[in-house]
């Protein structure tokens, strides 16, 4: 018979509390596919290329799970201490009946636990099966194909998700049963009073809410304006100035409400009594409002910054060259003995040269693989032998750097002292090949001009962007005591596969300055392009796993090269991490925020219970009680959620002030129409919420219209 109960109480609490139980599959949906991340197919991948970020991201992982666990744990707490209430006549006709609390315990407890036993039973399995099909989908949508795709399971992940929700729930049901088993019987079988508090005269709330949009309004300039990112002083102060405007906004929100109860004149039924409830909401549960609001923002601001950063790291664009090999030119017999003299030269790692490296590809049937393969040199100005380079003023750009500080007082780029006495130079020629093959026009320069390379992922956009027009200003510069002057714009197109060289600042000299002044003191980088007709299967990952592999084999250790799959791995960690990290939180954001939101507003009805017993014994019947609820939830739900929407539409574009790159900031409209997606994928998860708690606040509403309920 007991045993029958608690089978009872456990399928008519889920049913009741379908708001609650959907949340917690959510959560653990949540929790396994991120702490499964090892297992996915391009973590996988990315690993075998940057082991280390992979090993801190997935750290950083584990602390986010922890935090979620925390928050969670308020969440789970705090819908148990409702559904404990919403059961407090029925607990208290139990002990009333004789049940010792030793045995109520017992029965709550072993309810909990079946609860928790339906929602790991329903949420494993999909997170499984959610866990395989972003490993899919993200292999495809990366472009790395369904590399040795293996459907596992990740029994450590599902042991940290069970033990960490069984954890949570069970701390959350004994803080809730100790609070219970130390009131009396009477005060079970009592509902609860309505929460009574002294109003505030309603100047104050318009003060109030008139500061608090003030302050939102500063926040939003500060945050667009990129005066947030500047340093992270001013990037505390604004997150402080929203948080602050954000709960001053919901406290003063109660003069607006008494106005639209006061003003706004209906035919329908128990509109007053609709609009004395919103206020009475606004009033007592202003706090919890603005933190549900803060929580969607956060989510939307995730999820904008997750698509902020997928368009930063654009995977096949801004690249050029796909392999790099370190070369040097031949050495004469006399120059090798006289390096062995000075301990400069082991044969073993000295550099190969161009056309042994040609050899080596030929040799292998690779060279017929790219669609271009030829020199980049890159050199200094010849000094004499043993000279120091601070005693000469090879490069003089003093003209340059007077009329560049007239747009801004400082030049970032580490230690200019060096770039401006002794830069890199770079052969026309050599760059103008590179630029061709990006489907760029070739440099034009005449013998007294030199242009200017500046590596764009290493600099910032503002210098390059300002220093582009010191040079339409054509200023005259000194190299080597030659006069020079600076022509066309800063280059930014990338010379080399990846790290290789990325030297900050450099002169694109004519080949006739560069032989005269570089002589023989340069390096060449020998470029290729992988021609895609080519590609293995299609795929430039296996392309370069295979081309990697044979060169790798060879055993040739004066090798010195980089393809950009290193490059590559780089920006996949950066997408992938990135998009499960926020999508991640977002998701929880969002659960939570939802789900207190709901919680809150059926305590509250719950509370209210007298007020809809008076209006059934005054005529009003289950359609009309119905009506008034959903316009309630309505304004519950709607006004957080109103704030959220429009704080996030001025917190991503802030967001992508602060991390788009200037490439990307110039597609800025389009990504703010797929924010405005994001935005109504928002909508549309906030309307099934609406409708789940309208769904359980009905059957409520149902059961107060037979007074006289089965317990």
């Amino acid at each position: 018979m007991f045993s029958k109960l608690i089978i009872r109480n456990t399928k008519r609490s889920q049913k009741e509390n379908l708001l609650f139980m959907s949340s917690l599959v959510i959560s653990i949906i949540s929790f396994y596919v991120v702490l499964s991340l090892r297992n996915q197919d391009v973590i996988r991948y990315i690993e075998s290329l940057e082991s280390d970020a992979i090993n801190k991201l997935l750290m950083m992982v584990t602390a986010l799970y922890v935090f979620t666990l925390t928050i969670l744990f308020f969440l789970i707490y705090y819908a148990s201490k409702y559904q404990i209430e919403r059961r407090s006549h029925e607990l208290g006709v139990y002990l009333m009946m004789g049940m010792k609390r030793g045995k109520l315990f017992f029965m709550l407890f072993a309810e909990d636990i079946a609860s928790s036993l339906i929602a790991l039973g329903i949420g494993l399995p999909v997170a499984v099966l959610c866990s395989e099909l972003m490993s899919l989908i993200s292999v495809k949508l990366v472009g790395i194909g369904f590399i040795e795709h293996k459907v596992s399971l990740d029994y450590k992940a599902m042991g940290m998700t069970l033990l960490g929700f069984l954890i949570i729930k069970l701390a959350a049901f004994l803080r809730i049963s100790f609070s219970l088993f130390r009131k009396e019987v009477g005060t079970l079988l009592q509902d609860a009073p309505d929460t009574v508090k002294r109003q505030k005269h309603p100047a104050l709330y318009l003060i109030s809410s008139l500061i608090g949009i003030a302050c939102l309004c500063c926040a939003y300039y500060m945050s667009i304006k990129g005066y947030a990112w500047l340093t992270p002083g001013r990037m505390l102060i604004t997150v402080c100035v929203g948080l602050a405007g954000t709960f001053l906004l919901f406290w003063g929100m109660r003069f607006f409400i008494g106005i639209i109860a006061g003003r706004i004149r209906s035919s329908g039924k128990l509109h007053v009594f609709t609009f004395r409830q919103v206020q009475d909401t606004v009033i007592y549960k202003s706090g919890t409002m603005a933190v549900c609001s803060l929580l969607i923002l956060f989510a939307l601001i995730c999820l904008g910054s997750g698509v902020g950063l997928y368009f930063s790291y654009d995977l096949y664009e801004g690249h050029i060259m796909d392999y790099t090999f370190r070369c040097d030119r031949a050495l004469t017999e006399e120059e090798i003995e006289e390096l062995k003299d000075k301990g400069d030269f082991d044969e073993k790692y000295w550099p190969c040269t161009v056309d042994d490296v040609k050899d080596f590809l030929k040799e292998k049937d690779v060279y017929d693989r790219f669609s271009f393969i030829d020199e980049l040199r890159i050199g200094h100005v010849k000094l004499e032998e043993d000279a120091d380079i601070r005693d000469f003023d090879v490069y003089n750009m003093d003209n340059a750097m007077a009329i560049y500080r007239n747009y801004s007082d400082h030049f970032v780029y580490g230690d200019t002292e060096n770039y401006e006495k002794y830069p890199y130079l770079i052969r026309l020629s050599d760059y103008n090949k590179i630029l061709i093959n990006a489907g760029k026009k070739p440099i034009s320069l005449k013998e007294n001009e030199l242009s200017v390379y500046m590596d764009g992922s290493a600099g910032r956009d503002e210098t390059i962007e300002i220093f582009s027009k010191v040079m339409e200003e054509h200023p005259e510069v000194k190299l080597c005591g030659e006069s020079f002057y600076l022509t066309g714009t800063v280059h930014t197109e990338s010379i080399v596969a990846d790290y290789l060289l990325s030297p900050a600042y450099s002169l694109i000299v004519t080949d006739e300055v560069f032989d005269r002044l570089a002589q023989d003191n340069y390096v060449s980088y020998l470029n290729g392009i992988l021609d895609p007709d080519k590609y293995v299967d299609g795929n430039i990952f296996r392309t370069f796993d295979e081309i990697n592999g044979i060169i790798d084999a060879s055993g040739r250790d004066d090798f010195n090269y980089e393809s950009y799959l290193n490059n590559m791995g780089r920006q996949l960690f950066y997408l992938v991490g990135a998009s499960y990290v926020t999508v991640y939180l977002a998701l929880i954001f969002l659960v939570i925020g939802n789900t207190v939101l709901g919680v809150q507003f059926l305590m509250n009805q719950k509370k209210s219970s007298k007020r809809y017993k008076t209006l059934i014994k005054l005529g009003a019947d289950h359609k009309m009680l119905c009506g008034t609820s959903s316009k309630q939830i309505n304004w519950f739900f709607g006004i957080p959620v109103f704030v959220a929407t429009v704080s996030c539409i001025f917190g991503i574009r802030g967001l992508y002030t602060g991390i788009l790159s200037s490439r990307t900031k110039t597609a800025m409209s389009d990504i703010m129409q797929i924010a405005a997606v994001v935005i109504l994928v928002l909508i549309l998860i906030e309307c099934t919420y609406i409708f789940l708690v309208k769904r359980t606040s009905f059957k409520y509403l149902k059961s107060l219209m037979d007074p006289e309920r089965e317990e």
